[in-house]
Parts: structure tokens; C-alpha cells; sequence
């Protein structure tokens, strides 16, 4: 059965397993729910719940008042979430599909919607991205999950909510000093063990909440610290190519004569072989701190103020480690390589020689890629709310920012030339299996250049905001509320790069040196003895946790690390080593190693303004809506770097003078939000808005750089629009009791003004690469699609049965429009990132002490890019991960608990098409064991 239909077999299962009752974990919440009036003669009981149930007790309470399409997970108690990474709980969120890193969950796509379309906030103030290289996509990873009360998925607008999300706003809220009025201490110690690792992690957590003065001052101080070891192997194919036999130039001369055509089987159809097939081993040691603090002043029902600030840290040490062939570099031993289907080798091997005078040796590299990777983010606010009479007065002030500095260091031993090569793909996963005859890849044999890179990149955002808020209550049920506002922020996001590389040689001629590289001649002793003398070996086997699908082959090869990296150095005698700051004496480099054309800043300047109003109204049943419309106005000056070159030959010189372009645009987003409550259990839900989302920081950009291996590229241009989508939902729920209920969707978003990447020819220093530039398309896409959730608790059943519940959800979706096709088939290509059928389930039993829960997650295949590597698509295989939880309370006041990610230890997969993959990854499993405690 192919992992497609398994996937959607498992959905029939779990369907029929909850279809009594239905589905979802995920709830709504809108905004506040205000509680119904009561008699002042009926008498309340008060019924205290906590634990699971609690939890979906008030998502589902919340997502029953809500005018909005929200949903949400929220915890009672501290650390209580159903995930350990803010990203993972997400998933359990209707329509939300998530991207990994190592194994762990890190960024969020809504309804298909790229991860960089999304808003996040972190009580209300932007949370900005810490993508190397300029993104908009947060990274969920670094924020504690025991620091937050709720989390929000909200995918249809009202004016007075920020711009900037086409799939919707993340809403990260944090725990507030009255949520427990008098105080308390919490706290967690907990030990994390990673089997691809092997390591065990502490992290601990402390959260103290205390009000003053008759509860009108509260505090509330909270701190975490983790160490996490990150493990990934990774066995990739990194492109496919196919080069013609029949091809000649200008000239008519064979471009690829016999040895370097692909055409293996003689039928006049060239065949695809790997270009740089490789493992991957990355390794990488996290410590992350972070710490959040609140201070609110409520003297009276009418006037309060607060002052918030969250801070996160994540510092890795990288430890990576690469053996990579230029596969596609060599002569093919025709009579020895056997082809598959869809004229794709299963077996190739290459060897290194001459055609006629020119040299074509196969390279094997020993990479390693190490420094340190340290991100940092903190949002801060001050704001004040004051009532008077019919008026709500409110105003804050935020300051954002983040910033990673990734000081990458590479330390790379190459063989130029090694004499035969073996790759082999009949392995049942179509990974590749290498053979090097006569070649111990755990030594310098043969080893003939070594280099040392250092390459330290920053990359930094920052928000000022401020924004005031003015609603009028007016005495009239009909309309009861008219709200206006003002916004106002100056975001600012830079990307500066060096790069420098000393590299020892015994190739003849020696390379030369050139831009920031400094090549020294040394034997081929040398270099040997340098790598044999400090080099160690990976200490834990490549794919230890996974399956290659076949046995044998390289497991183990040479580990570059630091001691490799100063051997270099020192051996070279540069004065300076690779200060990456000193001078450059290399011609055309203006002095310096800063890589100017990837060197870049982008400002820019929003304001906006809102107005909306509330109706209620009757139509036979009750109807609440909430109409208006936000006007956004934004300014952008992207600044850089030009390259001008004067003169040729010896006289040729080469400068980078400044540059800016202008650039910015004016939006209206009306929205139209509207609940109508069929009956006391049905609830209606209409919405129609207009939403935008800004082009990436690095697209916006005067920046180029460029791939000297592939001669590919790519470069900004500040000229972007945003993307713009209409949206439209249709839903209803049944709440059919107070903990239980189901829900379905209906949604629409047609997305305009899009932004792809278009490649196009370019000569850079006369060679030419191909270019990717980001431009706008007057193309629509839409996405439709169905949600459907819900949740059951079999609370009717006798003890202790009555403790067991399911939650579950699935969203289907379908796009048209989308005009990037398969370069292969010329078929047009589904939107990148949508997975046509997701869904979630989870079982869960909980007593009075003790609780367990079980949730599977599963995606169908999703388009990464439309054009990667060669411009082939590269799209991700099915994907699901079963996870599990179970905790004792021993008192009311402390609870042990164990957790376990991904049991059933699956793969990532990537490929171009079924017949050739280009990624095999596991990262095996995590077990969590710890402590909660709470006064």
C-alpha cells in the first residue's frame, strides 16, 4: 500500500473510531467572552475542573461566543500543553500543517498559506523572523511552551487586527498576573533523551505570580532553561540532471562527448543521473534561556494599565558534518551502470580522466560545518486602558526585535580525482548507496585540498509601534459598539555578510586566489597528515535511527573538526589567520571580506487606520456581526550595493558603491465577520474580508548572490507588491454539550498580486548563471476547502469509562491558478506548501490522578518549490508522526509525567518525482520525563 492511500486508510479508521462524536482538539477564541446574566435569585454551584478536560472545556466555551474563525488550545495549568514546542501543539489546530527542522516543529503554514504569510504576535506586539538570509516566517522553537495560557489561530480579519497575514494570525498569549488572583508558584524539572543523539537534556521552568494592595498591583515573573541535543541524518540526492548527446555549439562540436553524455542505454533518450549526491549529519547542542515578565495596575472596574516584556534566546553549536560526490562531474562507466524506470540509473559508476585534453576527475568531499548559531528575540510593551462614560480608551506602545548571528565555519577536505565512484539506488528507499573501491574514508588518503571558511552572517529586525483605539458604546441594541484606531510602526531588517576562506592545495595549476579566498600550495602529504593528526570520525553511525533501505555501505567518515579548522590556519602562515575583518589583498575586493552584493537593509514605514461597528439584529434567529474597513499605507526604501566594473585585463577595476531604491504601496481591507445562532446548540458563522501579507525582507532587497558549483543565483527587487487575498468561510457547529461538540467549514481565499520567482540569464563576472528573480503576477489563486472537527467526551458511561474522550480534525483542500509547472511534464503544479488532505486525532483518558493521551498527525505530499535545484519541483512525501503523553498526580500539588514524539520513528522524504528522491532524513525519537509542581 503506497503512503498515500495508507495515509488516507488511517483517516477512515480514526473517522470511524470518533464518528459518534466527531472530531478536533482545536477550539476558538475571538475575543473575550462576556458571561450571561443571571438572576440575581438562581444559585450557581461551583465546579472546579482541571486537567484535560478543563482545557477543552474552555477552548470550547470560547470558540462558542466567537464572531470570528478562530481556533485555539489552551491551558489550565502551568505546562500543561498537549506538545513541547509551540509549533507541534499548533498542529493539532484545524487547517494548521507545520515544517520541521531536525526533527523538531518549527514554523506553521494556515490553510496552505506559506509560513511567511502569517502574522504572529506575542501579546499583541509583532514577533519578527530570525531567518538567516531575511524572511518573515517565526520560528516557533525558542518560545517556552509553560509560558503560555493560549494559543490562537485566527483566520478571518476584523479591521481593527494588524495586517500582514493571508493564512492568518498566530496569537502566542501569555499567562497575566489576574488569571489567579492572590498568587502562586509553579514549577517544572524535566529530563529529555534523543535516541539519534543519544544524549539526555535538562530543562527546568519556574513561573511566580503574586497581586498587592486589595489585588489591584499584579506580578507575574516566569524563567526557562533547556539544553537540547538536535540530531538529524540526512541521505540526499542533491539534483538530478540529464545532459543530451546530440547537442553541440556554435562551432558544432559535441558538448557532451561519449563519457559525459547520459544517455546510457543507447536509445537516443538521456537519462537522469544524481549531480551531488551526499549524507548529511547534523549535530546541534541548544541551550536555550528565556524569561517573561508582566506588571498590571487595575485601581478601579475603569482604568488599568500594564508593562509586558518575553525574551528568548537559543544559542547552537554546530557540529555538521557532509560527504558529498560531484557525481555528475565524472566520465560514466557505461557497460557497469544499469538503468531504472522513468530513465533514471539505479546504478552509476564514475570515473576520474580526460577526454582528449580536458580533465574531468570526480570530487569527493569531507565537509564540516560548525561555529556558532545564536538567535535572540524580545518584544516589549506599555499600554493603558480607561473607561469613561460611553467611551473605551486604549493605546499601546511596542518595541520588537530579533536577530541571529550564524558564525559559520567550514572546514572542508576534498579529493580532486577520486579514481572510481559507485552509486547505487535499488534500495528500497531510494537513497543513495556510495562505493569508493580501494578508498578508506576515515583517513587523508588521497586528500589533495583542504580549506578553511569562515563566512559570519547577522541578520536583524526591529518594530517600533504605537497604536490608539477609540470605541464608542452607544445606548442602542441594535448597534452596540463603533470602534476606530490608529497604527503606526517603523520596522527595519539587515543582512550583513563576510566571507573568508584560506585553502592549503597540492593541485596542479594551483587555483588561484581570488575574491575572499587565499589558496596556499602544500603537498599532498601535508594535507593528509594534518587531517589524519586532528580529524576524528562521526562518533554514532550515519542512519543509526532510520532506514536507507539497504544494509552496509559508508557509515562512518572523516569528522573536520576544530582542530582541523586551526590546523589549516596555522599551516597556511596568513598573517591574521581569517579574521574576517582585516584587510583583503586579493584585487577587485575594495580591501575587504564582506560580501557587498549580499549586504543589504530595508525599511519600512506603515501607517493605518480602522473603522468598524458591531450590529445585533434579529433575521428570525439572533445575528451579531462586525463590518468595517482598514486602510494601510506603506512606505520602503531598500538600500545595498552595486558592482561597477571599469577597464579589462590587468587594468580592470572593480568598486561597490551604495545604492537605495524607493518603493511602497496603499491597501483598503474591508471585512465582513457575522454569527447567527440557529438554536441554542447550532451556531452559524458568515465571513468575507480582504487580507495582504508583505513580500519577504530578502526579496525586497538590493542583493545578489550567487552558486559558483551550480551557476544558479538570485536577487531582490523592491518594486514588490504584497500579495493580496480575498477570503470568504461558511461554517456551523453543534455544541451538544459542555465539553463535546462538532464543527465544519467551508473556505474560499483567492490570492492576487502574487510574487514568484522567475529565472532568467545573467553574466556575472563573464560567466553566465541562471538568476532568480522574485516578480509579481497578475494570476489568481485560489485555495477552497473544507475543515471539520470536533470533540467528545464520554462523560455518560459508568466509572471509570467515563474518563475517556477522542478529539479530532481534517481539512481537505484544492487550489487553481497556480501557473508554476513541472519542468518535466509541463503539468501545472499544485500551490507550494499545500497538502491536499491533513488531519489529527487523539484519544485520551483522564481519572483523577491519572491521564494519558495518544494524538497521530498526519499531511499528504506538499510542494516545497516549483523550481529547485535544475528547476525541477521538489515536493514532500506523505508525512505523520504519533505522539504520546501520560502524567500522575501522587498530590494535588505535584504531578510526574513522561511524553514520547514521533513512536513510530518516521522519515522525511523529498523527491522530483516518485522515481528519484532527493532527501532521505530521520531524527529518530524524543522521550520527555519530569516533574510539575504548583502552590
Amino acid at each position: 500500500m503506497d503512503k498515500s492511500k495508507q495515509g488516507r486508510w488511517r483517516l477512515g479508521a480514526g473517522m470511524s473510531v470518533c464518528a459518534v462524536a466527531a472530531l478536533v482538539q482545536s477550539a476558538a477564541f475571538a475575543q473575550e467572552a462576556k458571561p450571561a446574566s443571571t438572576p440575581a435569585s438562581t444559585e450557581l454551584e461551583e465546579v472546579i475542573v482541571t486537567g484535560i478536560r478543563a482545557g477543552l472545556r474552555s477552548s470550547l466555551e470560547a470558540k462558542r461566543d466567537s464572531i470570528q474563525v478562530v481556533d485555539a488550545i489552551s491551558a489550565e495549568d502551568i505546562g500543561d500543553f498537549p506538545d513541547k514546542n509551540v509549533s507541534e501543539a499548533l498542529q493539532r489546530v484545524t487547517g494548521v500543517q507545520i515544517s520541521r527542522q531536525d526533527g523538531e516543529g518549527r514554523g506553521v503554514s494556515i490553510r496552505g498559506a506559506d509560513p511567511s504569510l502569517n502574522r504572529v504576535e506575542i501579546n499583541g506586539s509583532s514577533a519578527l523572523s530570525m531567518t538567516v538570509g531575511g524572511g518573515r516566517d517565526v520560528d516557533f522553537r525558542d518560545i517556552p511552551v509553560e509560558f503560555i495560557s493560549r494559543l490562537e489561530v485566527v483566520k478571518s480579519a476584523t479591521p481593527e487586527m494588524t495586517e500582514g497575514g493571508i493564512g492568518g494570525t498566530v496569537r502566542v498569549i501569555t499567562r497575566r498576573p489576574f488569571d489567579a488572583v492572590g498568587g502562586f508558584l509553579a514549577g517544572s524539572a524535566q529530563m529529555v533523551y534523543s535516541d539519534l543523539a543519544d544524549e539526555y537534556d535538562p530543562k527546568f521552568a519556574l513561573i511566580g505570580s503574586r497581586t498587592f494592595f486589595n489585588d489591584t498591583l499584579g506580578v507575574l515573573l516566569s524563567a526557562t532553561y533547556e539544553e537540547r541535543n538536535l540530531d538529524s541524518n540526512n541521505a540526499r540526492t542533491t539534483g538530478w540532471i540529464r545532459r543530451d548527446p546530440n547537442a553541440r555549439n556554435a562551432q558544432g562540436a559535441l558538448i557532451n562527448p561519449p563519457g559525459r553524455h547520459t544517455d546510457i542505454n543507447g536509445d537516443g533518450t538521456p537519462e537522469w543521473i544524481p549531480e551531488i549526491p551526499r549524507y548529511i549529519i547534523d549535530r546541534r547542542e541548544t541551550k536555550r534561556p528565556a524569561f517573561n515578565g508582566v506588571v498590571e495596575w487595575r485601581p478601579s472596574e475603569d482604568f488599568s494599565m500594564f508593562a509586558e516584556g518575553t525574551y528568548t534566546e537559543a544559542k547552537e553549536e554546530v557540529s555538521s558534518m557532509l560527504m558529498q560526490l560531484s557525481g555528475s562531474s565524472g566520465i560514466i562507466d557505461y557497460a557497469n551502470t544499469v538503468v531504472g524506470p522513468d530513465n533514471t540509473i539505479e546504478h552509476i559508476e564514475i570515473t576520474s580522466g580526460a577526454i582528449g585534453t580536458t580533465q574531468f576527475p570526480v570530487d569527493l568531499a569531507y565537509r564540516n560545518i560548525n561555529g556558532t548559531l545564536k538567535r535572540d528575540q524580545y518584544t516589549t510593551a506599555v499600554g493603558a486602558k480607561y473607561e469613561i462614560g460611553s467611551f473605551v480608551l486604549d493605546g499601546r506602545v511596542a518595541y520588537a526585535n530579533a536577530e541571529v548571528q550564524n558564525d559559520e565555519k567550514n572546514s572542508t577536505a576534498t579529493i580532486f580525482g577520486v579514481p572510481r565512484a559507485i552509486i547505487d539506488y535499488t534500495g528500497g528507499e531510494g537513497a543513495p548507496n556510495f562505493t569508493f573501491p580501494g578508498l578508506d574514508t576515515t583517513t587523508g588518503q588521497l586528500v589533495n585540498q583542504l580549506a578553511a571558511v569562515f563566512n559570519p552572517r547577522t541578520n536583524t529586525q526591529d518594530e517600533t509601534s504605537g497604536e490608539f483605539n477609540v470605541e464608542f458604546k452607544p445606548d442602542l441594541a441594535w448597534m452596540p459598539s463603533v470602534k476606530a484606531g490608529y497604527r503606526h510602526s517603523d520596522l527595519t531588517m539587515d543582512s550583513i555578510l563576510y566571507q573568508r576562506t584560506i585553502q592549503l592545495s597540492s593541485r596542479t595549476p594551483l587555483p588561484a586566489s581570488s575574491g575572499g579566498t587565499r589558496t596556499i600550495a602544500a603537498s599532498q602529504a601535508t594535507i593528509a597528515g594534518i587531517i589524519d593528526a586532528n580529524s576524528g570520525v562521526n562518533s554514532i553511525q550515519f542512519f543509526e535511527t532510520g532506514d536507507l533501505g539497504f544494509g552496509g555501505g559508508v557509515r562512518y567518515w572523516n569528522d573536520n573538526g576544530d582542530a582541523t579548522y586551526d590546523a589549516t590556519v596555522a599551516a597556511s602562515g596568513v598573517p591574521g589567520g581569517l579574521d574576517p575583518y582585516g584587510v583583503n589583498t586579493n584585487p577587485n575586493t575594495n580591501g575587504t571580506f564582506q560580501n557587498y552584493l549580499d549586504t543589504w537593509s530595508v525599511d519600512e514605514k506603515t501607517n493605518a487606520a480602522y473603522l468598524q461597528a458591531s450590529f445585533e439584529f434579529e433575521l428570525g434567529v439572533p445575528v451579531s456581526t462586525t463590518l468595517g474597513v482598514r486602510y494601510v499605507d506603506t512606505d520602503t526604501l531598500s538600500s545595498g550595493y552595486n558592482r561597477v566594473q571599469t577597464g579589462s585585463g590587468a587594468s580592470q577595476v572593480v568598486t561597490f558603491p551604495q545604492a537605495e531604491q524607493a518603493g511602497g504601496y496603499a491597501k483598503w481591507l474591508p471585512s465582513l465577520n457575522m454569527k447567527i445562532n440557529l438554536t441554542d446548540e447550532l451556531v452559524g458563522r458568515v465571513t468575507a474580508g480582504k487580507v495582504m501579507a508583505r513580500p519577504n525582507p530578502s526579496q525586497l532587497a538590493l542583493r545578489r548572490s550567487t552558486d559558483l558549483v551550480g551557476l544558479t543565483g538570485s536577487r531582490g527587487n523592491p518594486n514588490l507588491q504584497p500579495f493580496e487575498a480575498t477570503q470568504y468561510d461558511l461554517g456551523l457547529d453543534w455544541y451538544f454539550s459542555d465539553v463535546s461538540y462538532v464543527s465544519a467549514t467551508l473556505f474560499r481565499k483567492e490570492i492576487s498580486q502574487f510574487i514568484i520567482n522567475t529565472a532568467t540569464p545573467e553574466d556575472v563576472d563573464g560567466t553566465i548563471y541562471t538568476i532568480i528573480v522574485p516578480v509579481n503576477g497578475n494570476d489568481a489563486v485560489t485555495i477552497t476547502g473544507v475543515e471539520a472537527g470536533g470533540q467528545y467526551a464520554f462523560d455518560f458511561l459508568p466509572e471509570p469509562f467515563n474518563g475517556f474522550g477522542v478529539l479530532a480534525n481534517v481539512t481537505y483542500s484544492d487550489d487553481e491558478g497556480f501557473k508554476g509547472t513541472n519542468l518535466l511534464t509541463g503539468e501545472l503544479l499544485p500551490f507550494p506548501g499545500l497538502s491536499e488532505l491533513s488531519y489529527n486525532a487523539s484519544i485520551y483518558f483522564e481519572g483523577e490522578q491519572f491521564s494519558v493521551r495518544t494524538s497521530y498527525n498526519w499531511r499528504e505530499e506538499w510542494l516545497i518549490t516549483a523550481a529547485g535545484r535544475g528547476s525541477l519541483p521538489e515536493f514532500n512525501e506523505d508525512y505523520g508522526s504519533l505522539d504520546a503523553s501520560a502524567s500522575f498526580s501522587f498530590t494535588p500539588n505535584f504531578t510526574v509525567f513522561a511524553e514520547a514524539i514521533n513512536l513510530l520513528d518516521e522519515q522525511r522524504i523529498e523527491n522530483n518525482n516518485p522515481y528519484r528522491r532527493i532527501g532521505n532524513e530521520t531524527f529518530g525519537k524524543r522521550y520527555f520525563v519530569g516533574l510539575r509542581g504548583k502552590f
